[in-house]
């Protein structure tokens, strides 16, 4: 189904709404949060009774986005008559409890590969460099003016999941969509300064402490980093602390693929995976029970970290020697 079309079905869906919930994934990133906000924005304009839920609040780099005072990390009622689902490939991901929201119509609107459609209304579509961009094109399908308080949070989400328009999905889409955020009165200096330039002194301890992990596999193609629960309690910091530290293994010279495990109270890991471009980790995610992106994936999985970490170095290693042995049979 075309994307025009989608966007129609999610627009015939929203406009009677009356009572929205608006979901994102827990541990929320930029672009989780920037959508909800962008979208709280335009739904409030039409004068729809909205709220923003995550389990785990707005990380601390986040929370002067506008309207980030309105999240709230659980439903405060049970009579929605909507449920928008943001950034999330499966209805699970929130980690809410869905039993009171099934009368509920549902709309899906994502960017992941692998989402199974779970909606009444789906706008999925993986080419899209960002699920901020997809509600944008929601916005401008209800024709609700795109304004500062939405700008800057379409930007923030857009800016965030492309790493700074550093990975493969900044598009020229992305771009385009930025530029207007732009002409919109949103400052890049500021918002960047906003997300990356106000670190608490914690984090950075906790970062220094996670670099002395770093491992790579025996012919330097993949590089990890661990964080334990340990470390979160010596430097009094949390989960949103460790948001972007995969990309630090990920930089190293030669490496094909960085991934970080990061120990979840229960023992189990959770692996972020990211590749440069050559290595599909979205394949390499699933093979763990995991899922996401050709160049960022994650998983939950079972064992120690040395255990882990050794079989994501031979998958990685046998992932470049069939790269290798693709471009030998080619020539």
């Amino acid at each position: 189904m075309q994307r025009k079309t989608r966007i129609a079905e999610v627009r015939r869906a929203l406009l009677p709404a009356r009572r929205v919930l608006i979901l994102s994934h827990r541990n929320p990133d930029g672009d989780a949060v920037g959508s909800s906000l962008a979208l709280l924005s335009g739904l409030l304009a039409l004068g729809k009774t909205c709220e923003v839920v995550n389990t785990d609040g707005v990380p601390a780099n986040l929370v002067w986005l506008p309207l980030a005072e309105r999240v709230g990390i659980g439903p405060e009622r049970d009579d929605y008559d909507t449920v928008v689902f943001l950034d999330c490939g499966n209805p699970d991901r929130p980690g809410v409890d869905l039993a009171p929201l099934r009368g509920a119509r549902w709309i899906n609107i994502d960017h992941h590969p692998g989402n199974g459609d779970f909606g009444h209304a789906n706008l999925v579509d993986p080419a899209a460099c960002a699920t901020a961009e997809l509600v944008y094109e929601v916005l401008v399908g209800l024709q609700v003016p795109v304004g500062f308080t939405a700008a800057t949070n379409i930007y923030t989400a857009i800016l965030t999941d492309t790493g700074c328009f550093r990975f493969s999905n900044s598009n020229a889409r992305a771009f385009e969509i930025a530029s207007r955020m732009v002409g919109r009165g949103v400052d890049p200096s500021w918002v960047a300064q906003m997300v990356y330039d106000q670190q608490p002194v914690n984090r950075l301890r906790l970062l220094s402490r996670v670099l002395e992990t770093l491992e790579l596999s025996p012919r330097d193609k993949a590089a990890c980093v661990v964080v334990t629960q340990e470390m979160f309690r010596a430097t009094h910091t949390g989960v949103e602390d460790v948001e972007g530290f995969v990309n630090y293994p990920r930089s190293v010279c030669g490496v094909e693929v960085g991934f970080l495990l990061r120990e979840e109270p229960d023992g189990r890991y959770r692996v972020a995976f990211r590749s440069k471009g050559r290595v599909d980790v979205a394949e390499i995610a699933r093979e763990f029970g995991g899922g996401g992106h050709r160049n960022a994936a994650g998983a939950t999985v079972e064992g120690t970290a040395p255990q882990i970490r050794q079989r994501i170095f031979d998958r990685v290693e046998a992932a470049c020697d069939e790269l290798l042995l693709g471009r030998r049979e080619v020539g």
